[in-house]
């Protein structure tokens, strides 16, 4: 663990940029007219990867080091990611424009379901319907950041254990 604390700075660098890369794709598509939330906000897990890749290769490819300190090297560098763009996400969905953004997208969520009503409640039921009515309208600050922090945690697992695979030493 050791030979790992000398990659601090780049692996705090890294995340931050990382967090940046991520608050820009939120922006930009915002102002292309579209979202950030849902199913959008889910590719920008690709920027996360694509700085992984490129971290890990820079900090492992002359280093010889076994494939548990590169999983956890990259654990902790999703952690961060993680825990920075969630309280991002927290923070910016407590504003005045976050707050405008959530109830836009709560509004479409809602009218979304109102289209697919009758079907829903037929194969499902009227409870389903509620309960997913309620789901939509409970969505808040909180729930945003504690659902991106969580996705990111458990989406790293396989690049993790592959990008691990592919720059151990034996």
């Amino acid at each position: 663990m050791k030979s790992l604390i000398k990659f601090w700075p780049q692996l705090l660098a890294t995340s931050l940029l990382a967090v940046a890369l991520i608050i820009l794709y939120c922006i930009v598509f915002y102002y292309l007219g579209v979202l950030p939330l849902g199913g959008k906000k889910a590719p920008s897990f690709i920027l996360v990867l694509i700085l992984q890749f490129l971290l890990v290769k820079k900090i492992f490819r002359w280093d010889s080091i076994h494939f548990l300190k590169i999983f956890l090297f990259q654990y902790i560098y999703i952690l961060l990611v993680a825990f920075v763009s969630s309280l991002v996400l927290y923070y910016f969905y407590l504003s005045e424009i976050g707050l405008g953004v959530l109830n836009e997208y709560v509004q479409l969520s809602v009218s979304e379901l109102q289209q697919y009503k009758a079907v829903i409640i037929e194969q499902e039921g009227i409870e389903y319907y509620k309960m997913l009515l309620n789901g939509i309208n409970g969505i808040d600050a909180g729930s945003i950041a504690k659902d991106d922090f969580s996705q990111k945690i458990v989406l790293a697992f396989l690049p993790n254990l592959l990008f691990s695979l592919y720059f151990k030493k034996n």
